[in-house]
């Protein structure tokens, strides 16, 4: 890790960004359904993106991704893999965890994995 940013400065920055998906999907989600927005604060938060209540708002999709990604960079952290690419465990620069705490692939594994995605659209 860079001696220019500490683990306490990605952690920091990673409970950050989780803090703002989460408002941000339910600023979304009060504008779509004030109940059910109400409703999700009884679950915790890691359990929202999952909640099956949700399924009904496709235009959802967006932010449920976003707290995916944010879920998933968060139970990293907890585990001690923080940092590691999810495919090949290449560690992962700490600028980049930075910029997207949330990132999950390094350079190499995220362009197979956009291709592989773009290649399951096509018929």
């Amino acid at each position: 890790m860079s001696s220019n940013i500490t683990e306490h400065e990605l952690e920091q920055r990673l409970l950050a960004v989780a803090e703002e998906r989460r408002q941000g999907f339910l600023h979304r989600l009060r504008e779509l359904d004030a109940g059910l927005a109400a409703r999700l604060h009884a679950v915790s938060p890691d359990e929202w993106a999952d909640h099956p209540s949700l399924a009904a708002w496709p235009q959802l999709q967006p932010q449920l991704t976003l707290l995916r990604q944010a879920d998933a960079a968060l139970c990293q952290w907890q585990l001690g893999l923080y940092g590691l690419c999810s495919d090949c465990e290449a560690e992962l620069e700490p600028v980049q965890l930075l910029a997207d705490p949330c990132r999950q692939r390094c350079d190499s594994c995220e362009q197979k994995y956009q291709k592989a995605q773009h290649a399951s659209w096509t018929l």
